[in-house]
C-alpha cells in the first residue's frame, strides 16, 4: 500500500478535492457523507482507525491522477479493465433489493447522510439515487420494487471514468461500502 508518510497534503488536498488543516497537517475527506482524517499515522472516521477496507479505498485515491469527473453515460462494474464483478450482484445488489420498499419509502430521512439525491431514472424504475460517494466519484443507484410481473431489483452504476480514481478492488470496495452504509442507516432510520 502507498505510505502517507512523506506526501504533500496540501497538493494532495487540491488534487484530491479534501479540505487540508495545516495546524494539524492533515486532510479531510468526504466518503460517502462521512468525513475521514487523514494523517500521516493513518485513516481514520470518528476518532478511530478506519477499517483497512476503507483505508485502501481512501489512499487509492488520494494517489490518482490530477483528473476531472466524467459523470456519464454510467458505467457497471464489468465495463472497467480488469474488474472481475463476479458476486457484484449477489453481495452488493441483491441485499440493497431486499430493503427496496424501505429506501424508497424513507429516502427523503437518509439520503443526505450519504450524500445522495433522487434523481431521474434512467430506465424507468421506481427510484433513482446518484450518490457523490468521494469528490470525484459519483454512483447510480436504481431501484425498482417487487410487482406483479417482475421481482424487486437493484443497479448500481458508476461515474464514467471512476476507474481514473480507483482501481477495480477499490471499486468493488467502494459499491460495499455504500451497501453497508445504507443498509446501516435504513436499520437505524
Amino acid at each position: 500500500m502507498k505510505t502517507l508518510e512523506h506526501i504533500s497534503f496540501p497538493e494532495v488536498a487540491e488534487r484530491a478535492c479534501a479540505l487540508y488543516s495545516e495546524e494539524e497537517d492533515a486532510l479531510l475527506l468526504g466518503v460517502l457523507g462521512q468525513e475521514y482524517l487523514i494523517t500521516r499515522e493513518g485513516v481514520f472516521l470518528r476518532g478511530q482507525r478506519a477499517p483497512e477496507s476503507h483505508t485502501a479505498v481512501v489512499v487509492n485515491y488520494l494517489f490518482a491522477p490530477v483528473k476531472k469527473p466524467v459523470m456519464t453515460p454510467w458505467r457497471a462494474i464489468g465495463t472497467f479493465p480488469g474488474a472481475a464483478p463476479s458476486d457484484f450482484r449477489k453481495k452488493i445488489e441483491l441485499p440493497i433489493t431486499h430493503y427496496a420498499v424501505e429506501i424508497i419509502s424513507r429516502a427523503n430521512v437518509f439520503l443526505p447522510m450519504i450524500d445522495a439525491k433522487i434523481t431521474q431514472s434512467l430506465i424507468g424504475s421506481d427510484m433513482a439515487i446518484t450518490v457523490h460517494a468521494l469528490p470525484k466519484v459519483y454512483l447510480h443507484v436504481e431501484l425498482s420494487q417487487e410487482s406483479q410481473d417482475f421481482p424487486a431489483e437493484t443497479w448500481i452504476l458508476y461515474s464514467n471514468n471512476a476507474d481514473t480514481f480507483l482501481n477495480p478492488p477499490g471499486l468493488l470496495t467502494l459499491a460495499e461500502m455504500f451497501k453497508d452504509r445504507l443498509l446501516s442507516l435504513i436499520r437505524i432510520y
